[in-house]
């Protein structure tokens, strides 16, 4: 469940935009395979909110958080990319969990030895391989983007 007494993450996502669109929950199986294939342990928000929906999609059908599946598929191929070491920093210390549909992608840091202690979310930009503070905690991330004033955000 989310923080601030918020009854469910669907809840929380549906009172900021009511068209948005949920998958099936992930099973705890699919989360311990995100775990394992990428090192990390899951923050406990992202934890829940696959749980209860594995992944979310805005009314334009737009991906806010990526699926389980996706997760995995996403992380590996930015950190095993060949000929990316040229062009970006290293990615294997970043979660990603979403992106804005326009190439910039959202992450958690991931700190040594694969946990997350900290719950900002990152926006990865990626012409400038920037990768700047978005968001506090992961309700704030999906306010943000769900938001109508969120453009290419």
């Amino acid at each position: 469940m989310p923080p601030y007494n918020a009854p469910s993450w669907r809840d929380l996502a549906t009172s900021l935009e009511p068209n948005v669109r949920f998958a099936a929950p992930a099973t705890e199986e699919e989360l311990q395979q995100v775990e394992a294939a990428l090192g990390v342990s899951l923050p406990v928000h992202l934890r829940d909110l696959l749980l209860e929906t594995d992944g979310i999609h805005d009314r334009t059908g737009a991906t806010i958080v990526w699926r389980a599946e996706e997760i995995i598929k996403r992380n590996l191929y930015f950190r095993d990319s060949d000929g990316w070491e040229d062009l970006y920093m290293p990615f294997d210390h970043l979660l990603f969990f979403g992106d804005n549909g326009g190439g910039d992608q959202f992450a958690y840091p991931i700190q040594v030895g694969g946990s997350i202690n900290n719950y900002d979310v990152l926006r990865w930009v990626h012409e400038t391989d920037a990768r700047e503070w978005y968001a506090n905690r992961l309700e704030v991330f999906l306010e943000k983007r769900l938001s109508d004033e969120c453009d290419d955000c």
